[in-house]
């Protein structure tokens, strides 16, 4: 077992934290999850994760909002994900677990931080699989309206996708999809046969889904169907559209969270980490940006639709022409699978082969979503934080098969009842939340002195050494504002608060990250909802201070691992990114998020805390089985520079 030094408050509790060392012997009864994945498998979940219901669905979402510009949107989401991707890649090679930004956020903040992160991982995974497999059965239900034994007979199938709910309470327009728990059903059944048998089912439905989007994008392109008229104006909500279109589609950019949760589960993780979470960022970048330019050139964006996007632009130039698609009844006309003659009869059967060919590649983001989701819930099981039951692991296909069942039963009900439009904007909040906290936990951790085990524990129990970490007195520096720029002079201001070494950093980077980042999202709010002059202002001036700040604190030796490069500039773009993009969100989102995190601190302060395995610390024993946690004592806690990071040792390093 592992653990900290018990604190007897809530807030010593809360703020416990667990910095690592990961033995390199392997566990001697605990089973553990199987290194069984390579550079191509993380490739391909990533993959498989992001080009799911971002691409089949959220197309025509966005489109309504930013227009054309909606593309702008895909590329400013993979952008931004640089930033935060390169962040990631650091913590995945540094910390070789599972848990992804939980397990990174519990080394760099603590325990409370730690369990919000998990808990919105659950609301991105679990809520992000609901979603597409909602998206998988529309699309299977055109497929099947689409089949010459239902066109003769005019068999629609509403009831598959769209069955009225007859109670009282439910209003008559709201509808369930009992179709799409079908794929929740089926993609658990895979799960739980293992990890390596798993990932030759997603590979190859990610390969098929590839070919259709390749083939969805050189059809548009050779039958020269893609009309500039349907490109103008490009940005017609401007700038502003363009940022909330990236607000709503940026839940699909999650595929790089989902390889770094397969960390424990990936050979030589130091290397293969960082090159399967930026590899499959570009390769999803690059798709999302091809095939959006296509679809929305194909056809004006009111006949795209939000529930089968990419059919329709298929449908419509393979019944119409472009004149066609933009008379009154172009709805009826061009949108008609039995239409004659056809227009491009390579088109309207193309769209045939893509409703079928696009269920594999909504069943790998199902796939990779339900994978990702059980893989959180057992590390937070692991650290006492959640139920026993998501600890356990299967001894002959090791992988966690009660989280993996629980989970996909919670989905399959999730699925069933909740509508896309519904979810995709809470779903971008939380993942921005959590790709924030991964950017600032990389500036923390280079910000704090890593010592080695050994000092690290004398350190705890020596009360003499508490000198050693007073803080000198702040040097008096003049500045001559009129020779220097504005941030030449913030960094001048900002020197008078810096000390001589990482560890007279104090709480100084925690407070910096947390002005900027709230400084940025009240930024965006004041741009996107034309709030006063004064407040932006006011915002711009906080960020500017802060991230100065920041640059001029001195910074610990970087891992001997991947490295996030240009630390704190880069994970500070990236932060900057997310939080803009946090801010151009509805006010509905904020809200039902607010709520969804109200109902984890609940489960925390009542399960979470009082059986947290940090509590189980033992100062006389140390584990042989673990890691090792460690929480500074009181005495520690009353010099607030003396915060401590161990060194990292990679697990299964040869």
């Amino acid at each position: 077992m592992f653990g900290g030094v018990v604190s007897t408050g809530t807030t010593e509790a809360m703020l416990r934290r667990k910095p690592l060392e990961v033995e390199t012997a392997k566990g001697k009864s605990a089973v553990g999850l199987k290194r069984s994945l390579n550079l191509q498998d993380l490739i391909l979940y990533g993959v498989g994760c992001s080009v799911g219901a971002g691409i089949y669905c959220l197309v025509g979402i966005g489109a309504e909002i930013a227009g054309p510009g909606i593309a702008l949107s895909f590329l400013s989401c993979g952008v931004a994900c640089v930033f935060t991707a390169l962040a990631y890649a650091e913590f995945a090679a540094r910390i070789p677990i599972t848990g992804s930004a939980y397990s990174y956020a519990y080394v760099a903040f603590g325990e409370f931080c730690a369990w919000i992160i998990g808990w919105n991982l659950t609301l991105n995974y679990a809520f992000s699989a609901s979603v597409v497999a909602r998206s998988w059965g529309e699309y299977l239900a055109a497929f099947i309206r689409g089949l010459p034994v239902f066109q003769n007979n005019g068999v629609t199938l509403d009831w598959l996708t769209r069955m009225s709910l007859s109670l009282p309470v439910v209003p008559s327009s709201y509808t369930c999809s009992p179709l799409s728990t079908v794929i929740i059903g089926l993609c658990t059944l895979v799960l739980v046969t293992g990890a390596k048998e798993s990932s030759r089912f997603n590979n190859a439905m990610t390969v098929l889904n590839l070919f259709i989007l390749a083939f969805v994008v050189f059809a548009g392109i050779g039958s020269d169907t893609v009309d500039s008229d349907n490109l103008t104006p490009f940005l017609p909500e401007g700038l502003g559209g363009v940022a909330q279109g990236a607000g709503l589609v940026f839940f699909a950019f999650i595929g790089f969270d989902m390889v770094a949760c397969l960390s424990e589960e990936v050979k030589n993780p130091e290397r293969n980490m960082p090159l399967g979470i930026i590899g499959s960022l570009v390769v999803t970048t690059g798709i999302y940006l091809s095939v959006a330019l296509v679809v929305i050139g194909m056809a004006p964006f009111d006949l795209l639709g939000g529930d089968v996007p990419i059919i329709n632009a298929l449908l419509a130039n393979g019944c119409c022409t472009h004149e066609q698609q933009l008379s009154d009844e172009a709805y009826e006309q061009c949108l008609d699978q039995t239409c004659s003659p056809a227009v491009h009869p390579i088109l309207l059967y193309g769209s045939r082969l893509v409703s079928f060919g696009s269920i594999f590649g909504l069943t790998t983001g199902t796939f990779t979503s339900l994978m990702g989701q059980p893989r959180i819930f057992y590390k937070m099981s692991q650290d006492g934080l959640f139920f026993k039951i998501f600890g356990k692991v299967n001894e002959k296909t090791q992988v966690p098969t009660a989280g993996i069942i629980l989970t996909g039963v919670l989905c399959a009900a999730l699925a069933a009842l909740v509508q896309l439009e519904a979810l995709a904007n809470l779903i971008s909040l939380g993942v921005l939340q959590v790709f924030t906290f991964v950017d600032v936990g990389v500036i923390i951790m280079r910000m704090r002195p890593t010592i080695d085990r050994q000092t690290a524990v004398s350190l705890i129990g020596d009360e003499a050494s508490r000198d050693d970490f007073h803080q000198p007195p702040i040097p008096n520096v003049t500045v001559d504002a009129s020779e220097e720029s504005v941030w030449e002079l913030l960094v001048s201001i900002c020197r008078r608060f810096k000390g001589t070494s990482v560890s007279e950093n104090g709480s100084k980077p925690v407070a910096a990250c947390v002005i900027f980042t709230m400084s940025v999202v009240v930024l965006s709010m004041a741009h996107n909802k034309h709030w006063s002059v004064l407040v932006a202002c006011v915002c711009m001036l906080l960020a500017l201070v802060s991230a100065a700040l920041l640059m001029v604190l001195p910074r610990s030796t970087p891992p001997d691992t991947f490295q996030c490069p240009c630390v704190p500039l880069i994970p500070l773009l990236g932060v900057a990114c997310n939080g803009y993009m946090m801010g151009s969100l509805p006010l509905s989102s904020w809200i039902f998020s607010a709520i969804w995190l109200i109902a984890g601190v609940v489960i925390y302060f009542f399960y979470g805390m009082k059986n947290s395995a940090l509590r189980q610390y033992d100062n006389e024993t140390l584990s042989e089985e673990s890691p090792l946690l460690l929480r500074e004592t009181d005495n520690a806690r009353r010099a607030p520079d003396r915060s401590i990071s161990l060194p990292l040792v990679h697990p299964h390093s040869k």
